[in-house]
Protein backbone atom coordinates (compact mmCIF):
# COMPACT_ATOMS: atom_id res chain seq x y z
CA UNK A 1 0.00 0.00 0.00
CA UNK A 2 1.34 3.41 -0.92
CA UNK A 3 2.19 5.82 1.88
CA UNK A 4 -0.53 8.38 2.54
CA UNK A 5 0.46 12.04 2.09
CA UNK A 6 1.10 14.09 5.23
CA UNK A 7 -0.80 17.30 6.08
CA UNK A 8 1.84 19.42 4.34
CA UNK A 9 1.31 17.57 1.07
CA UNK A 10 -2.45 17.06 1.46
CA UNK A 11 -3.32 20.77 1.46
CA UNK A 12 -1.65 21.63 -1.89
CA UNK A 13 -3.16 18.50 -3.43
CA UNK A 14 -6.63 19.45 -2.17
CA UNK A 15 -6.31 23.02 -3.46
CA UNK A 16 -5.12 21.78 -6.84
CA UNK A 17 -8.09 19.42 -7.06
CA UNK A 18 -10.52 22.19 -6.13
CA UNK A 19 -8.97 24.41 -8.80
CA UNK A 20 -9.44 21.67 -11.39
CA UNK A 21 -13.05 21.20 -10.30
CA UNK A 22 -13.64 24.95 -10.61
CA UNK A 23 -12.41 24.64 -14.20
CA UNK A 24 -15.04 21.89 -14.73
CA UNK A 25 -12.45 19.11 -14.85
CA UNK A 26 -14.71 16.39 -13.46
CA UNK A 27 -11.99 13.76 -13.82
CA UNK A 28 -10.78 14.99 -10.45
CA UNK A 29 -13.69 13.05 -8.94
CA UNK A 30 -12.10 9.84 -10.22
CA UNK A 31 -8.75 10.84 -8.72
CA UNK A 32 -10.34 11.56 -5.36
CA UNK A 33 -12.42 8.40 -5.12
CA UNK A 34 -9.37 6.21 -5.74
CA UNK A 35 -7.20 8.15 -3.27
CA UNK A 36 -7.54 6.50 0.13
CA UNK A 37 -5.73 9.42 1.71
CA UNK A 38 -8.36 11.92 0.54
CA UNK A 39 -11.17 10.88 2.92
CA UNK A 40 -10.41 13.50 5.56
CA UNK A 41 -9.84 16.25 3.01
CA UNK A 42 -13.12 15.35 1.29
CA UNK A 43 -15.01 15.70 4.57
CA UNK A 44 -13.26 18.99 5.24
CA UNK A 45 -14.24 20.25 1.79
CA UNK A 46 -17.85 19.26 2.46
CA UNK A 47 -17.91 20.94 5.88
CA UNK A 48 -16.23 24.11 4.61
CA UNK A 49 -18.49 24.40 1.56
CA UNK A 50 -21.63 23.99 3.65
CA UNK A 51 -20.31 26.52 6.16
CA UNK A 52 -19.69 29.05 3.37
CA UNK A 53 -23.27 28.56 2.18
CA UNK A 54 -24.40 29.23 5.73
CA UNK A 55 -22.25 32.36 6.01
CA UNK A 56 -23.67 33.64 2.73
CA UNK A 57 -27.23 33.19 3.99
CA UNK A 58 -26.34 34.84 7.28
CA UNK A 59 -24.79 37.85 5.49
CA UNK A 60 -27.98 38.15 3.43
CA UNK A 61 -29.96 38.17 6.69
CA UNK A 62 -27.75 40.83 8.26
CA UNK A 63 -27.58 43.09 5.19
CA UNK A 64 -31.36 42.83 4.83
CA UNK A 65 -31.72 44.33 8.30
CA UNK A 66 -33.69 41.50 9.90
CA UNK A 67 -31.73 41.83 13.15
CA UNK A 68 -30.55 39.38 15.84
CA UNK A 69 -27.51 38.56 13.74
CA UNK A 70 -25.61 36.85 16.54
CA UNK A 71 -28.35 34.34 17.32
CA UNK A 72 -28.96 33.66 13.63
CA UNK A 73 -25.23 33.07 13.08
CA UNK A 74 -25.22 30.50 15.88
CA UNK A 75 -28.30 28.75 14.54
CA UNK A 76 -27.86 28.98 10.77
CA UNK A 77 -24.09 28.87 10.34
CA UNK A 78 -22.96 26.66 13.23
CA UNK A 79 -25.91 24.37 13.92
CA UNK A 80 -27.16 24.69 10.35
CA UNK A 81 -23.84 23.50 8.93
CA UNK A 82 -23.83 20.52 11.27
CA UNK A 83 -27.42 19.67 10.32
CA UNK A 84 -26.63 20.06 6.63
CA UNK A 85 -23.64 17.74 6.97
CA UNK A 86 -25.69 15.09 8.76
CA UNK A 87 -28.50 15.34 6.20
CA UNK A 88 -25.89 15.05 3.43
CA UNK A 89 -24.77 11.74 4.92
CA UNK A 90 -28.41 10.65 4.84
CA UNK A 91 -28.44 11.64 1.15
CA UNK A 92 -25.46 9.39 0.48
CA UNK A 93 -27.03 6.55 2.46
CA UNK A 94 -30.17 6.82 0.32
CA UNK A 95 -28.04 6.74 -2.84
CA UNK A 96 -26.19 3.67 -1.60
CA UNK A 97 -29.33 1.74 -0.65
CA UNK A 98 -31.37 2.68 -3.73
CA UNK A 99 -28.59 1.68 -6.10
CA UNK A 100 -28.48 -1.70 -4.38
CA UNK A 101 -32.24 -2.16 -4.60
CA UNK A 102 -33.14 -0.84 -8.05
CA UNK A 103 -29.90 -1.43 -9.96
CA UNK A 104 -28.19 -4.22 -8.04
CA UNK A 105 -25.07 -2.04 -7.77
CA UNK A 106 -23.12 -1.89 -4.53
CA UNK A 107 -20.96 1.22 -4.50
CA UNK A 108 -17.93 1.43 -2.17
CA UNK A 109 -18.97 3.71 0.68
CA UNK A 110 -15.52 5.26 1.10
CA UNK A 111 -15.30 6.13 -2.59
CA UNK A 112 -18.79 7.61 -2.53
CA UNK A 113 -17.95 9.82 0.45
CA UNK A 114 -14.69 11.00 -1.09
CA UNK A 115 -16.13 11.83 -4.51
CA UNK A 116 -19.32 13.37 -3.12
CA UNK A 117 -17.30 15.35 -0.59
CA UNK A 118 -15.40 17.19 -3.30
CA UNK A 119 -18.66 17.53 -5.25
CA UNK A 120 -19.96 19.87 -2.52
CA UNK A 121 -17.48 22.56 -3.63
CA UNK A 122 -20.09 24.56 -5.64
CA UNK A 123 -21.85 25.35 -2.37
CA UNK A 124 -19.08 27.87 -1.74
CA UNK A 125 -20.85 30.04 -4.33
CA UNK A 126 -23.46 30.58 -1.63
CA UNK A 127 -21.12 33.09 -0.02
CA UNK A 128 -22.19 35.48 -2.79
CA UNK A 129 -25.68 35.55 -1.25
CA UNK A 130 -24.23 38.57 0.54
CA UNK A 131 -24.96 40.50 -2.68
CA UNK A 132 -28.57 41.70 -2.14
CA UNK A 133 -29.58 42.00 -5.79
CA UNK A 134 -28.77 38.36 -6.62
CA UNK A 135 -28.82 36.67 -3.21
CA UNK A 136 -31.64 34.15 -3.66
CA UNK A 137 -30.69 33.34 -7.25
CA UNK A 138 -27.10 32.68 -6.21
CA UNK A 139 -28.30 30.38 -3.45
CA UNK A 140 -30.38 28.35 -5.88
CA UNK A 141 -27.48 28.28 -8.36
CA UNK A 142 -25.18 26.89 -5.68
CA UNK A 143 -27.67 24.13 -4.82
CA UNK A 144 -28.25 23.28 -8.48
CA UNK A 145 -24.54 23.09 -9.24
CA UNK A 146 -24.05 20.90 -6.17
CA UNK A 147 -26.75 18.52 -7.37
CA UNK A 148 -25.08 18.23 -10.78
CA UNK A 149 -21.56 17.65 -9.46
CA UNK A 150 -22.89 15.06 -7.03
CA UNK A 151 -24.59 13.34 -9.95
CA UNK A 152 -21.21 13.21 -11.70
CA UNK A 153 -19.60 11.83 -8.53
CA UNK A 154 -22.21 9.10 -8.10
CA UNK A 155 -21.94 8.11 -11.77
CA UNK A 156 -18.19 7.63 -11.43
CA UNK A 157 -18.47 5.58 -8.26
CA UNK A 158 -21.32 3.48 -9.71
CA UNK A 159 -19.39 2.81 -12.91
CA UNK A 160 -21.51 4.87 -15.28
CA UNK A 161 -24.66 6.92 -15.66
CA UNK A 162 -28.13 5.39 -15.76
CA UNK A 163 -31.69 6.15 -14.87
CA UNK A 164 -31.21 4.36 -11.56
CA UNK A 165 -28.26 6.58 -10.67
CA UNK A 166 -30.27 9.71 -11.44
CA UNK A 167 -33.27 8.50 -9.42
CA UNK A 168 -31.07 7.60 -6.45
CA UNK A 169 -29.31 10.96 -6.48
CA UNK A 170 -32.52 12.95 -6.88
CA UNK A 171 -34.13 10.99 -4.04
CA UNK A 172 -31.17 11.74 -1.79
CA UNK A 173 -31.20 15.43 -2.67
CA UNK A 174 -34.96 15.63 -2.13
CA UNK A 175 -34.60 14.09 1.33
CA UNK A 176 -31.83 16.57 2.19
CA UNK A 177 -33.87 19.55 0.95
CA UNK A 178 -37.08 18.52 2.74
CA UNK A 179 -35.31 17.84 6.02
CA UNK A 180 -33.43 21.15 5.86
CA UNK A 181 -36.70 22.93 5.09
CA UNK A 182 -38.43 21.32 8.07
CA UNK A 183 -35.66 22.55 10.38
CA UNK A 184 -36.36 26.19 9.52
CA UNK A 185 -39.28 28.02 11.14
CA UNK A 186 -40.10 31.58 12.10
CA UNK A 187 -38.40 31.12 15.47
CA UNK A 188 -35.69 28.62 14.54
CA UNK A 189 -33.41 29.76 11.72
CA UNK A 190 -31.53 26.48 11.39
CA UNK A 191 -31.58 26.36 7.60
CA UNK A 192 -28.51 27.53 5.74
CA UNK A 193 -28.24 29.62 2.59
CA UNK A 194 -31.55 30.06 0.74
CA UNK A 195 -33.37 27.96 3.35
CA UNK A 196 -32.90 30.80 5.82
CA UNK A 197 -35.49 32.75 3.87
CA UNK A 198 -38.12 30.24 4.98
CA UNK A 199 -38.16 31.77 8.46
CA UNK A 200 -39.17 35.10 6.90
CA UNK A 201 -41.84 33.42 4.79
CA UNK A 202 -43.20 31.71 7.92
CA UNK A 203 -43.50 35.07 9.67
CA UNK A 204 -45.25 36.65 6.67
CA UNK A 205 -47.62 33.72 6.12
CA UNK A 206 -48.42 33.60 9.84
CA UNK A 207 -49.19 37.31 9.80
CA UNK A 208 -51.50 36.93 6.79
CA UNK A 209 -53.31 33.99 8.38
CA UNK A 210 -53.77 36.03 11.52
CA UNK A 211 -55.26 38.88 9.53
CA UNK A 212 -57.72 36.52 7.85
CA UNK A 213 -58.75 34.96 11.15
CA UNK A 214 -59.29 38.40 12.67
CA UNK A 215 -61.26 39.52 9.64
CA UNK A 216 -58.91 42.36 8.74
Amino acid sequence: MSELPGPEAALPITLTRLRRLALLDLSVLDDVRHDEGATVSSLLVATSSMALLGVGGWLWWVFSGFGDGGAVFLKSVLFGTLASLLMWLVWLLIVHRLLERIAGVTVPVEQLVRAAGFATAPLALGLLMALPAVSFGVGLLALGAWLLTTQAAVERVAGGGSGAVMVANLAGFAAWAVLMSLLTTASNQLGSGPFLAESIWDVISGYEVGRVLLGR
